[in-house]
């Protein structure tokens, strides 16, 4: 018995004479000459770039109505249309507002473009010049014993908020996988993915810069106050709080917004940006050009996401009020997490620096992004 004729007894719900999915990828031609029929049927005869012969409609169980597990199932998986699985994903991602609309419009997710077309092989050719950079910086800490002529202040710092850090850049990476196994289509599995990796560079370089710390003044306690002070500390407290509803926040909609338009905008130019000059202003430039280094990912995410909004809007107008709805609960939570953080900027370093002023500049980079997708 050939491989469709198993296919079909495996799914009787259809009958012998009708046509398979990849039937329907070849549907309109005389005579077949492509080898990817779907993305000739975007792009014409033209040769397909690397990132779209690795990017394009590769996700078997993304929301594709024509999918075999749809036509047959009802579901994006091989399973029991009743499996808690296949409920998970219609309920959560199939029926929410920014995947719903398209699908409702005719339109597909497939035709989704990362702006940076970033495939396996060039996140990590541009990923190891990042991480070069890095190691030389933190080579030329120990070289030159900068880290003998931090402040006790500023070292206390180090030790009780920076090291924390390691959570809210962790739960980002987690909440990025999310939106990654959750996505519609593979391209945008493939931009959280590497997401969630930027995202795991954050914690381990903080995590070597604690313990470099550490080998200096093993006498201070480096490394051994993170997750209480995380936990505990009211520093922390609004930030733990909008991260943890953001971790939670199952709809496909609601995740993308929390993430890409709300939490981690906010969190990247306070944390990022501002600290980095608050470090610089306290003796430590080095943690500015470290976190230079980091904002470069940031702006690579914000074009990425941007992109996936506007490509939304377009193909369904109708789900920008789904999304300015979400976006106004977020958007307090965000700048609620942010407010936490003023003690680190006016009162725990030597030098302080204007709170509500770094907060403005946050606010005024968050808007412009906001505006540029009609926000």
């Amino acid at each position: 018995m050939s491989w469709d004729e198993v296919y079909r007894k495996l799914f009787a719900k259809v009958s012998l004479s009708e046509k398979f999915f990849r039937d329907q990828e070849y549907a309109g031609y005389r005579r077949t000459w492509a080898t990817w029929p779907m993305l000739e049927k975007r792009i014409g005869r033209r040769r397909p770039t690397e990132y779209q012969v690795v990017s394009y409609a590769l996700e078997y169980w993304g929301a594709n109505p024509d999918s075999p597990t749809y036509r047959y199932l009802g579901a994006p998986f091989e399973l029991g249309p009743e499996h808690h699985i296949q409920k998970w994903y219609k309920y959560f991602r199939d029926e929410s507002p920014i995947v719903k609309a398209l699908l409702e419009a005719g339109a597909t997710w497939d035709n989704y473009e990362d702006p940076h077309q970033i495939t396996y092989w060039k996140y990590n050719s541009m990923m190891d010049e990042e991480e070069v950079h890095v190691d030389r910086l933190l080579e030329e800490i120990v070289e030159s014993k900068y880290d003998w002529g931090l402040s006790e202040t500023w070292l206390d710092v180090y030790r009780d908020y920076y090291d924390p850090l390691r959570f809210l850049w962790h739960a980002l990476q987690m909440h990025a996988a999310y939106l990654s196994q959750m996505a519609p289509t593979s391209a945008v599995t493939n931009i959280f993915t590497f997401m969630a990796m930027d995202h795991m560079r954050r914690v381990q370089r903080i995590a070597q810069r604690i313990k470099m710390l550490d080998i200096v003044y093993p006498d201070r306690g480096f490394g051994t106050k993170g997750r209480s002070q995380w936990e505990e500390d009211p520093v922390f407290q609004p930030a733990r709080q909008a991260i943890e509803q953001m971790l939670v926040a199952y709809d496909y909609t609601e995740a993308l917004v929390s993430y890409g338009l709300a939490v981690k905008p906010v969190m990247d130019e306070l944390l990022l940006v501002q600290l980095g000059r608050l470090a610089e202003a306290n003796g430590d430039p080095m943690m500015r050009h470290i976190h230079h280094s980091f904002y470069r990912d940031t702006q690579r995410h914000r074009d990425q996401i941007a992109a996936l909004f506007r490509y939304a809007f377009e193909a369904a107008p109708s789900v920008r009020d789904s999304v300015r709805q979400a976006l106004d609960r977020w958007m307090r939570a965000a700048y609620d997490a942010a407010t936490g953080f003023k003690p680190l900027f006016e009162e725990k370093p030597e030098v302080r620096m204007d709170f509500g002023k770094a907060i403005e500049e946050v606010r005024e980079q968050h808007m412009r992004f906001l505006s540029g997708l009609g926000l």
